[in-house]
């Protein structure tokens, strides 16, 4: 790691600029973007009025896989989301990601930087996807964990499965695979064959300390009916449970439903659904052609250890949907009444956005009574980006959400999920905004109906809340055009 401090003048400006541009040259970085970033950054943080004698920045530069993390570190007024021209850069493709967080003795903004290897994709020559009528092979295979060495095996794999259609698309990138399991982000069950390649798969990625999402299931078409998923898929969760996970996540598609049933058969409940999560696509063997309009998951929690009982505060627009969720989960997690209670003036939060997607994220980790604002104006850089759909993760755990977090529907914010464990942040209550909430629902299969309901009542929930915007929007335009023909007095 490199870190250098310096004060916030111009002179200082320019030798972390400096640095940042020299690890970016010795990386394979670009340093024009390195320094760019660098200089955003060190700008917005001394716009924000650091206290007095306090206005020196730290930048520290550090080698994430196949990312180059540049974070400048400030003691201004509290961040709440990257700067818009970060933002942009992220839009453009110069920055992979940009993030800006509080972490309790000042400012964090964080931007990532694309090595070569980051974008170095599978290598599809001589491959081909393999349909279901593919002839099966008989060819023993061996299960163990899910290695380094095996990214790219793996990322073959999925190509023979779906082409170019699977919809987490950092799985067509060796060198990001490789760096998430070295880093221990990452971890699965494989069933290799005698010439190394990858015949199955399940993995999990942690999405906070004892919580992980489970997914990229994947089987080669010529070693299914084997039931290999399936002992994978226990492998897989042994492991997680020697390992001291406590809760597991899935999303399954919408398109299709056999993913929904496994995780209900394996004792998962639904939680909830990210509408819009990410770009349309096409999925081999599931559509027909590009789907019109960008996908949605499902999400089902699953605890693997004993839930510790816990009292959780929602705002009153959300309350009956998390409810239908508690109900027959049989959680030990009970709502609060709302309540006054004593919060901080400022709430804290941070912000991030992806441009793959076209998603940003909100993380609050404590509720102010500025919390509406504090979200409004986070929200509103995010789609001055280009974000066309933002989740915002509450805690639910405090009094203070039920009553300031009363306002946050009126901002388009919706329903997304309620998980019941998310590591040391708690219960968290996750909203979304979309750029567009007009869900079209036609191409969506269900595993149940009980599925299908709280799914359903959340899209409406969206679609409800974007219509009511737009009618006050021509409620207020009304007003004024009514306003503009009264009479003027005179004098």
């Amino acid at each position: 790691m490199i870190s250098a401090t310096a004060p916030g003048t111009a002179e200082g400006i320019s030798v972390l600029v400096g640095a940042a541009r020299a690890a970016a040259v010795a990386h394979g970085a670009i340093d024009d973007v390195a320094g760019l970033a660098v200089r955003v950054m060190a700008e917005a943080a001394l716009g924000r009025r650091p206290l007095a004698g306090h206005d020196a920045l730290s930048l520290s530069i550090t080698l994430a896989g196949t990312e180059l993390v540049l974070a400048l570190r400030d003691q201004g007024e509290p961040v709440s989301s990257p700067p818009v021209t970060m933002l942009r850069m992220v839009d453009l493709g110069f920055l992979d990601t940009a993030d800006a967080r509080t972490d309790g003795t000042g400012n964090v903004t964080e931007a990532r930087l694309p090595l070569p290897s980051h974008t170095v994709m599978l290598d599809d020559t001589d491959l081909e996807v393999l349909d279901d009528e593919t002839p099966l092979s008989d060819a023993p295979v061996v299960m163990r964990p899910l290695e380094a060495d095996d990214a790219a095996a793996l990322t073959r794999c999925i190509y023979r499965c779906y082409g170019w259609t699977y919809p987490n698309t950092d799985l067509y990138f060796p060198d990001r695979l490789a760096a998430s399991i070295l880093s221990g982000q990452r971890v699965g069950e494989v069933a290799v064959d005698p010439s190394g390649e990858v015949a199955a798969h399940w993995g999990a990625v942690f999405v906070a300390d004892g919580v992980v999402e489970t997914g990229a299931t994947v089987t080669d078409p010529r070693f299914r009916r084997r039931g290999l998923a399936n002992d994978l898929g226990e492998r897989l969760l042994e492991r997680l449970v020697a390992m001291g996970v406590r809760g597991r996540m899935r999303e399954p598609v919408l398109t299709h439903p056999a993913t929904q049933q496994i995780a209900l058969r394996e004792g998962a409940h639904p939680v909830g659904v990210y509408l819009h999560a990410s770009p349309p696509l096409q999925q081999v063997g599931i559509t027909d052609g590009m789907l019109a309009e960008r996908i949605s998951v499902s999400v089902f929690f699953s605890p693997l250890a004993e839930m510790p009982a816990a009292e959780v505060h929602i705002p009153a627009t959300f309350e009956p949907l998390v409810r239908r969720i508690l109900e027959p989960a049989g959680w030990p997690v009970s709502i609060a009444a709302a309540r006054t209670n004593d919060a901080p003036e400022r709430s804290v939060l941070r912000a991030s956005y992806t441009a793959e997607h076209r998603t940003g994220g909100l993380v609050v980790e404590i509720v102010g009574t500025d919390l509406a604002d504090a979200v409004d104006d986070a929200l509103t850089g995010l789609r001055s980006a280009g974000a066309e759909m933002a989740t915002v993760q509450l805690p639910a755990a405090q009094p203070a959400l039920a009553v300031c977090g009363a306002g946050l529907s009126a901002l388009g914010l919706g329903f997304a999920t309620f998980l019941p464990d998310m590591g040391s942040y708690g219960p968290a209550l996750t909203l979304q905004w979309l750029a567009d909430p007009d869900i079209d629902m036609s191409a969506w299969v269900f595993a149940d109906e009980r599925v299908e309901s709280l799914i359903r009542a959340i899209a409406e929930q969206a679609r409800d809340l974007g219509d009511d915007i737009v009618r006050r929007r021509r409620r207020q335009a009304r007003r004024l055009r009514l306003f503009a023909a009264l009479p003027v007095a005179e004098g």
